[in-house]
């Protein structure tokens, strides 16, 4: 069995699976990753963009990753074909989080306020464990004040349900991962199997829920069992949410008997720590990619 060091260790000496990593980023910047946005929109998909910035370190950095951000809004409000079809994911840790999250309160405030008189649609990120609780201190503040803010549950997390029981309100978006973030056995489930019972649990809690479920996964049993549950409960304003790149046939299938799907573009010259990260923090991403890569879905 490979350990997360060994494949580490291969990734990145390996040429094929460093372009590999990086066929799942839009792009280096923003003029790019708009191109492939109207690509997608083109085709059916609705978009959430991500600038892959780098942990904000200063009160510098973090007003560069806000200025970003509100240049994302403006290139999305430049093209009307991308109307009613975008969403920013923040990632709090670019906007000052470990600097003050008081300050990436307010900088997540300015972005917030911009993206709702654009008509976009923003979702916080929770990125790994060691942020987790800090971010949903921010976030907690930001949900009084913006309630349409759209949150994210890893099902892989101990306390996942309790993050539902306590995040679940009529018409709240809410999008359900199992969870890219290895942490310590004390936080999060290590076993695949357990990972997917407890996806599983938090996949019929929310759908049962009067929340709005987007439901963020590219394991085709998960699609099976969400697509089964919409139709025994008469559900249609599930959104699912791939990242690009990954199975992009099963995610125009999706389009075609008129599922909502939303796919989601990281950009920015960080492509490669993050595209790596994917790969390595659960070795299972790396067979999947590369069965995306060899089947072309």
């Amino acid at each position: 069995m490979l350990t997360t060091s060994a494949v580490s260790t291969w990734v990145s000496s390996t040429t094929p699976v460093r372009e590999l990593a990086r066929g799942y980023i839009a792009g280096d910047n923003l003029g790019v990753a708009m191109e492939v946005a109207a690509d997608q929109v083109f085709k059916g998909l609705n978009f959430s963009v991500r600038f892959l910035a780098d942990r904000a370190t200063d009160r510098h950095q973090a007003a560069a990753c806000t200025a970003e951000a509100l240049a994302a809004i403006n290139a999305i409000r430049a093209r009307p074909e991308l109307t009613g079809t975008a969403e920013l994911s923040l990632a709090l840790t670019g906007l000052g989080l470990d600097v003050d999250p008081v300050l990436a309160h307010d900088n997540a405030v300015t972005v917030i306020g911009a993206a709702q008189e654009a008509g976009i649609l923003v979702t916080i990120d929770d990125e790994g464990p060691g942020d987790h609780d800090a971010t949903m201190q921010v976030q907690r503040r930001l949900l009084k004040e913006y309630p349409d803010t759209g949150v994210v549950v890893q099902a892989a997390r101990h306390d996942s349900l309790d993050q539902l029981d306590e995040l679940i309100t009529a018409g709240r978006r809410i999008r359900l991962c199992k969870g890219s973030y290895t942490g310590p056995p004390s936080v999060t489930l290590i076993r695949p199997h357990d990972i997917d019972l407890r996806m599983a649990s938090c996949l019929r809690t929310l759908l049962t829920s009067p929340a709005r479920p987007l439901i963020a996964t590219h394991d085709p049993v998960f699609v099976a069992i969400t697509e089964r549950m919409m139709s025994s409960l008469g559900r249609t304003d599930v959104e699912f949410q791939m990242l690009h790149g990954i199975r992009p046939l099963e995610q125009r299938r999706l389009v075609d008997v008129g599922r909502r799907m939303r796919v989601y573009l990281p950009y920015g010259t960080n492509w490669y720590e993050y595209g790596i990260r994917r790969l390595v923090e659960r070795p299972a991403n790396l067979w999947l990619l590369s069965r995306s890569v060899v089947r072309h879905r």
